[in-house]
């Protein structure tokens, strides 16, 4: 038999429990392509691309898609449906002046 926990507070569940998927991945707004867009020689750009991250030493973005699956308690269900990026969580930070 299975056993769950809730990914957030780390309590055992029973039957009661929800599961919260996310699914992150680059925008792309394929309407916002122009005739000029086409036009272009895009493995030049590729190569040009390339060949100035090497010089500099950068990295490729990565543009993967990422998948996150969390099993939550009714509590924390309740508590993420109401805040889901955490913004009300970091409100309530108070620092110190020192």
């Amino acid at each position: 038999m299975l056993h769950f926990s809730c990914d957030s507070c780390g309590l055992p569940l029973d039957d009661r429990r929800y599961v919260v998927r996310l699914e992150i991945f680059p925008a792309f707004d394929p309407e916002n392509l122009t005739e000029a867009d086409l036009d272009v020689d895009h493995l030049q750009e590729v190569a040009e691309e390339l060949n100035e991250m090497e010089m500099t030493g950068a990295e490729l973005e990565d543009c993967s898609t990422k998948e996150f699956r969390f099993d939550l308690c009714p509590r924390c269900h309740a508590r993420y449906q109401k805040d889901p990026l955490g913004r009300e969580a970091i409100r309530r930070l108070n620092f110190s002046e020192n």
